[in-house]
């Protein structure tokens, strides 16, 4: 009866005028917050909701997830005013990370010296399967985590990206021995 049901609201959903796609993820993306009981910041006319989660040890990410475009987007700056010396460096960890990463990219804006790390679906995935958008946040948090860890010990240790790199798979391979 539950896979009939969830049939049913797929079919409804797709049926739903192509214009209002945007408007059926954005209400399920507020009530996924309000579920969750997140302190959040809901902005209706840009259908945005940042959030604070821990990125690092004793340090706030703004997270920053919205709807627009056709595409469910997730985003977080993970450094900020970096030397303008170690930015050749930064693209190239920056450009590991892309290479690696099976979702999401790197982008390093060299005028603003930040870096952020995206996450982005086709509205689509989210439309017919609810439930996509926690698993998109957690998969985008879990990785942002990461891509912090790499940026601030390039940042704050000045370790060869390579090495960061190495490190990171390293430890994420520990962590999955563990599970």
């Amino acid at each position: 009866m539950n896979k009939l049901i969830n049939y049913l609201r797929r079919v409804y959903r797709l049926s739903v005028n192509f214009k209002k796609h945007e408007d059926v993820v954005w209400n399920d993306l507020k009530n996924l917050v309000k579920h969750a009981d997140w302190r959040a910041g809901v902005f209706e006319k840009e259908k945005c909701i940042e959030l604070s989660f821990e990125i690092g040890e004793n340090m706030g990410g703004h997270y920053v997830y919205f709807v627009h475009n056709n595409t469910y987007s997730c985003r977080v700056k993970v450094a900020t005013d970096f030397p303008p010396e170690q930015a050749e460096a930064v693209f190239i960890l920056a450009s590991h990370f892309n290479n690696l990463l099976n979702h999401g990219m790197v982008y390093v804006n060299p005028e603003g010296r930040y870096i952020s790390y995206v996450l982005e679906c086709n509205l689509l995935i989210p439309l017919l399967y609810p439930g996509e958008l926690h698993t998109y946040l957690l998969l985008h948090y879990n990785t942002s985590k990461n891509v912090y860890w790499a940026f601030q010990r390039l940042l704050n240790e000045d370790e060869a990206p390579a090495i960061i790199i190495a490190d990171l798979l390293k430890k994420n391979e520990e962590e999955r021995k563990e599970e």
